[in-house]
């Protein structure tokens, strides 16, 4: 589980609303309940985790890029929680059970229309 004393002493600083990044790739996180308290928090990358929801980051408005590479994360409908991340250009959901559905790019584009890249991949006005 993430908690408030990791985050602070892998970012090395003294409050939570100090955090704009997060590196905890391949460390076998589930829960990152504590993602909701870190506002400022721009740019996360917790690839290789065992992270299924995307809702912790609902409420992270400065939310720039997104590594979530090689997770759990299964339902379309967690995209949602990323609707109010209006400054989220980059996405990265690759290797998740969620990039092996019909329309998977598609759906959330549509959801996220202000991503520039998802999976490493350029999106256009077309996708």
């Amino acid at each position: 589980m993430l908690t408030k004393e990791v985050v602070l002493s892998k970012c090395h600083v003294e409050s939570l609303s100090d955090v704009k990044k997060l590196t905890l790739w391949g460390s076998d996180l589930e829960n990152i309940d504590i993602i909701s308290e870190l506002t400022n928090l721009e740019i996360p990358s917790l690839s290789i985790n065992k992270i299924s929801s995307l809702k912790p980051f609902e409420n992270c408005a400065n939310l720039k890029e997104l590594y979530l590479r090689k997770n759990n994360i299964s339902n379309i409908e967690e995209i949602a929680y990323l609707k109010k991340c209006t400054s989220l250009r980059i996405l990265w959901l690759e290797e998740n059970p969620i990039c092996e559905l019909p329309s998977y790019r598609e759906q959330v584009l549509q959801m996220l229309p202000q991503v520039m890249k998802l999976d490493n991949i350029l999106t256009t006005q077309n996708n």
